[in-house]
């Protein structure tokens, strides 16, 4: 008999199972396909790669961000025009999502702080196909770069790649020029006038140029004319401000009285009316038995110009002549500018020169008539220097001294004297440089007479050395080889030119051996016992500081007043 065997049973729940497996299964297969597909797509369907776009607000309501791009408020600050975003709200998602696949694959990828659509970083020509049409067409702005930090703008980049030369990129030269070259030459133009409007001694003026000032000292000593200008307003202002009705009256009186005689000083001293005229002010300020000797010097230039070299001539002149009057006739000068010494108790003052009252009853009254034209000639400075002093000790007499000149000897022993600079093969050049001569000197009406009739505005020497010497060679033919009949004093070379203006540089310069510092105690030896005074040539050496031991500087400083103000 057969062994019996038992039937197996089927589970109840067996075709849930199968129909559970099968649907699996069948998930699997289309979850294969789905991924399949997904990569064989040359795109990603999904424009955001980021499944969780917004990490900070898991816990918040999402469905303030699952609307269409359009409602996002970063948009307001996107510098778009309205047309870009003309597109229906409905169709925008997509427009967007098709640009930026777009833009991906063609390897764009769109700016939106500039409005352009930039390339990829580091990929080929090669790599990059044609724009999409769908991108927007907008004007790139002329400052955009692109990746590699080029400009984006074509018109910049032809006018970039224009720069060839230095002249290019100073808009000297090059077609950038173009649009410049009006403006540049209006520019040029304008800076020309100005130039030609100020003085080129300003550019030399310590007090304006921190490179000419000596950092050693604590500043600059002195105000300048637009200090002085300033102060001046400042005082006039308050000078308006009532203090009583008897001080009122009293200005308004004196402001008639200035203004009949045109509201001008001509001079100033203590004890002198500052309404007199210019033949009053002299003549009170060389009162007989007051002054001494009476000293004329001459200063045309700016007064800044007016330094510590010029200085020591005044000091060593007051150190010889204690009782001496020094009047310094300038048209630039402050009339206070030598107060200081004033307050010491020398005689110096400044008085601006009346041409119609100087050279009245001379034979150079023409020259006040035409003075506005005068002045405008080249030579100007030297010509009215040249004239002033020979019309002065013509019309007052006295002593004639440049500001250049360093006085070694009393001169009381000079009387109508006049000093040869140099004497080669014969033939004497003089130099007014120092002069003594009386009043009404016929030598000196000679001088004016040749100074009217000769007169060259073109030559710079021609008025001056020259004139003297033309007028002292014509009276020493017409004087039977003399000109004693006029009482004319000639002084050899040595007395007031004891080095010649060609070997004057060198004197400047300490010296380097004992070679030569023992020729320069010699010659200073020299100097002291034959010379009367030390010319030390300052248009040649302005420029030129002369160095401690020096010869120049010895003789400067001899005999100092203010010896503590640098050279």
């Amino acid at each position: 008999m057969l062994p019996h065997h038992h039937r197996r049973r089927r589970s109840p729940n067996f075709p849930q199972l199968c129909a559970a497996a099968s649907a699996a299964l069948l998930l699997l297969l289309l979850s294969l396909s789905l991924l399949h597909s997904r990569l064989n797509l040359p795109f990603p369907t999904n424009p955001n790669p980021n499944p969780n776009p917004f990490p900070l607000f898991d816990d918040a309501d999402n469905d303030a961000f699952d609307g269409p791009p359009v409602d996002d408020r970063i948009d307001e600050l996107d510098l778009l025009d309205d047309h870009s975003t003309s597109s229906n709200d409905d169709d925008e998602p997509d427009d967007l999502g098709s640009g930026s696949a777009s833009g991906s694959g063609g390897g764009l990828f769109w700016d939106h702080a500039l409005s352009v659509a930039r390339r990829s970083f580091a990929r080929s020509d090669s790599d990059f196909p044609d724009p999409d049409p769908d991108l927007p067409d907008l004007p790139l702005p002329a400052a955009a770069f692109g990746s590699d930090d080029q400009p984006v703008d074509d018109r910049v980049r032809n006018g970039l790649a224009s720069i060839r030369r230095i002249e290019h990129a100073l808009l000297l030269d090059g077609p950038l020029r173009e649009g410049w070259a009006r403006w540049l030459d209006g520019k040029g133009d304008f800076l020309r006038r100005d130039r030609m409007l100020r003085s080129n001694l300003e550019l030399l003026n310590p007090k304006n140029h921190p490179l000419l000032q000596d950092p050693d000292l604590p500043g600059v000593n002195g105000l300048t004319r637009g200090d002085r200008m300033v102060q001046n307003a400042i005082a006039k202002e308050m000078e308006k401000v009532p203090f009583g009705e008897i001080r009122i009256r009293a200005r308004v009186r004196r402001n008639l009285h200035l203004d009949k005689g045109e509201g001008r000083r001509w001079g100033f001293y203590p004890g002198i009316d500052p309404e007199a005229s210019f033949s009053e002010f002299v003549e009170h300020f060389f009162e007989d038995g007051r002054c001494g000797v009476r000293v004329f010097m001459v200063w045309n230039s700016p007064p800044w110009t007016f330094g510590v070299r010029h200085q020591r001539g005044l000091e060593s002149l007051l150190r010889h002549h204690r009782d001496a009057c020094v009047l310094v006739l300038s048209e630039t000068m402050e009339l206070e500018f030598f107060e200081g010494f004033v307050k010491d108790g020398f005689k110096v003052a400044v008085a601006m020169p009346d041409l119609d009252e100087l050279l009245k009853d001379t034979p150079t009254s023409f020259f006040s008539s035409v003075w506005f034209e005068w002045r405008k000639t080249k030579h100007y400075p030297i010509h009215y220097s040249e004239l002033i002093r020979l019309a002065a000790l013509y019309k007052y007499g006295g002593l004639y001294l440049d500001s250049d000149v360093v006085v070694l000897k009393p001169l009381h022993s000079l009387k109508n004297s006049i000093g040869i600079e140099d004497q080669l093969h014969g033939n004497s050049t003089f130099n007014g440089a120092i002069m003594a001569f009386d009043k009404q000197s016929p030598f000196l009406k000679e001088c004016l007479v040749e100074y009217h009739s000769t007169y060259d505005d073109t030559s710079l020497s021609w008025n001056g050395a020259d004139l003297l010497t033309r007028v002292s060679k014509r009276l020493y033919d017409k004087g039977n080889k003399s000109i004693g009949h006029l009482d004319i004093k000639i002084e050899p070379s040595f007395s007031f030119f004891p080095i010649s203006p060609t070997n004057i540089t060198r004197y400047f310069v300490a010296a380097s051996d004992e070679t030569e510092r023992a020729q320069e105690e010699v010659l200073f030896r020299s100097i002291m016992e034959s010379s009367m005074a030390f010319h030390f040539w300052n248009g040649l050496t302005y420029a030129l500081v002369p160095e401690p031991g020096s010869l120049v500087e010895k003789l400067l400083n001899l005999y100092c007043i203010r010896c503590k103000d640098l050279l």
